[in-house]
C-alpha cells in the first residue's frame, strides 16, 4: 500500500514536470502524501494547489484536515473557514471545524459548527456524539 502511493507521488511529479500549473495534480499529490503521514509536505503540495486555484475548498478542508491532525488548531479552523467560504454547505468542513474549536476550549462555537454540518447532514452520527458531549461539559445535559 505504501509503494502504491509513493508510485502515485512520482506519478504526480513527473506530471508537474510537464505542466507546473495542474492544480489537480497538486491535490492529489498532497492527498498522497497525507496517506504516508507526511503532513507537512502535504499541506506544502496543497498550498501549491492554491496558489493556482484558490477556490478549490477541497485542498482547504484536506489542509485544515493535516493542520489539525498537527496540533495548530488555529490554522486548521482558518483553513477550514476558507473552505467554507467557497463550499457552505460543506458539512465535513463545518464537523472538523468543530472538533478544532472544541480542543481549544472554545465549546460553545464548537457546537455551533457542529449545528451547522448537522444542518447539512442531520444524520452525521458523529456530530450529534460530539455535540452532546459537549453539552454536557457546559452542564446542560
Amino acid at each position: 500500500m505504501k509503494g502504491d502511493f509513493e508510485d502515485a507521488i512520482a506519478s504526480f511529479d513527473k506530471a508537474l514536470e510537464f505542466k507546473p500549473d495542474y492544480h489537480d495534480a497538486w491535490y492529489n499529490r498532497g492527498y498522497a502524501l497525507n496517506k504516508l503521514g507526511r503532513l507537512e509536505d502535504a499541506i506544502a503540495s496543497w498550498d501549491k494547489a492554491l496558489e493556482i486555484k484558490p477556490d478549490y475548498h477541497e485542498a482547504w478542508y484536506n489542509r485544515g484536515y493535516a493542520l489539525h491532525n498537527l496540533g495548530r488548531r488555529e490554522e486548521a479552523i482558518a483553513s477550514f473557514d476558507k473552505a467554507l467560504k467557497f463550499k457552505p454547505d460543506y458539512h465535513e468542513a463545518w464537523y472538523n471545524r468543530g472538533n478544532a474549536l472544541v480542543n481549544l476550549g472554545r465549546i460553545q462555537e464548537a457546537i455551533a459548527s457542529w449545528d451547522k454540518a448537522l444542518k447539512f447532514k442531520p444524520d452525521l452520527h458523529e456530530a450529534w456524539n460530539n455535540r452532546t458531549i459537549a453539552l454536557r461539559k457546559l452542564g446542560i445535559v
